[in-house]
């Protein structure tokens, strides 16, 4: 039983002496004796419901030396619960704050419903950074007890997207269930950060147009992706049954992108002049700062600061490239 509980106990069989004692003595009706208990706990002070006799002052003073102490020490431990949940809570939010205004190069992810909770699963699978956004303080239950980084907020509000480091921020994607809101936050975003990367969610082919006009990068309509994923599985088994391989948790191979920076061993060289390879990471394709693809790139083209290599390989090997690039 919780400390609440056995406080709430302790004061409720206190007020029940009380009161049958008061009626037992003094034969009054349960509601008088109740008011003449609750104002002598409370040392109200407002006077005799009815007079006493010299029976029911003998009990009244008893009552008031035992019971006002166990109800003074009830009261006392209840308010020290409650102020140490409000402290507790002040201290998970500060803690919180500090560690979303340390992330940097992460992703924020807008709703937290059914696809956000799969999202930040799938982030959190892959070691990526990331914070979470929602209105609810339940919806985030998860995040808490899974110790990922969550604000409690209206994503549609650009106080909430500055709280989340959006100007730090890496990417995001919003999974709100109404597409205004998503619309919303795309346009919010695209204002605050020019080269974030936005991914959202829409209903319908309508709305994602709108949303790819409003500074979306990528726009996922649920039920054209799930259509066109069920006519790939129809018409190529086995090749998605690859694709599977390496977008499952827990499989071997990975696909990712890796941003090439200055300070990169493998930067200014030719593809075939690399270690990739010997490392278990084979570069399928060439992601241009122009927006040129090179799909597939050949072994002389250069690898440049700025340019984006999508790469397949081991888990492991692909992820010492992305904390090495």
């Amino acid at each position: 039983m919780s400390q609440i509980g056995r406080i709430v106990i302790i004061l409720g069989v206190l007020t029940l002496i009380g009161t049958f004692g008061f009626s037992l003595v003094e034969g009054w009706k349960l509601f008088d004796s109740l008011y003449m208990t609750i104002i002598s706990l409370t040392t109200v002070g407002y006077g005799e419901v009815h007079p006493l006799s010299p029976a029911g002052r003998l009990f009244a003073m008893v009552y008031l030396v035992v019971g006002l102490g166990v109800f003074l020490y009830g009261a006392a431990q209840l308010g020290e619960v409650v102020v140490r949940a409000q402290l507790h809570q002040w201290l998970g939010k500060r803690k919180m704050d500090t560690t979303i205004k340390g992330l940097k190069g992460h992703y924020i992810v807008c709703g937290f419903g059914r696809m956000g909770r799969s999202l930040c699963q799938q982030l959190a699978s892959r070691k990526l950074p990331f914070v979470a956004v929602d209105k609810s303080d339940q919806a985030l239950a998860l995040c808490q007890e899974s110790g990922w980084p969550w604000l409690v907020g209206d994503a549609t509000e650009d106080r909430t997207l500055l709280d989340a480091g959006i100007e730090r921020a890496r990417g995001l994607a919003t999974v709100l269930s109404s597409d205004a809101e998503n619309l919303y936050v795309v346009l919010s975003a695209r204002l605050v950060s020019k080269n974030l990367q936005i991914l959202s969610r829409a209903s319908t082919d309508r709305d994602a147009a709108k949303l790819l006009q409003a500074g979306a990068n990528r726009v996922m309509s649920l039920y054209t992706t799930g259509a066109t994923k069920m006519a790939q599985l129809l018409a190529n088994p086995n090749v998605e049954d690859f694709i599977e391989i390496i977008t499952t948790k827990g499989k071997e191979l990975d696909l990712t992108e890796v941003q090439v920076t200055p300070e990169a061993s493998y930067a200014g060289k030719p593809l075939a002049d690399t270690d990739l390879r010997k490392r278990g990471v084979i570069i399928v394709g060439i992601r241009r700062p122009s927006g040129e693809l090179l799909l597939p790139p050949a072994g002389t083209d250069l690898l440049q600061p700025g340019d984006c290599l999508i790469a397949l390989g081991k888990a492991d090997a692909i992820r010492e490239l992305i904390e090495k690039g």
